[in-house]
């Protein structure tokens, strides 16, 4: 299934599970580099704001693998 965007992103970030932030890390990456696929970012500050604060969240996160 391909991510929806920005709406998916921003539930997904918030997953507290160690395994699904490697995998929504990758395709978060993936969907960042493709500027096809990322025309909505600049569309929802909010939402781009919102998922941010979530991913500095796993920088902070005690889980190397996480960070």
């Amino acid at each position: 299934m391909e991510p929806a965007g920005m709406d998916y992103f921003c539930e997904q970030v918030q997953q507290k599970d160690v395994g699904r932030r490697m995998q929504v890390g990758q395709e978060l990456l993936e969907y960042l580099g493709d500027p096809a696929r990322s025309s909505d970012l600049e569309q929802d500050q909010q939402r781009l704001d919102k998922v941010i604060d979530e991913l500095t969240a796993w920088v902070n996160s005690s889980n190397f693998k996480v960070r």
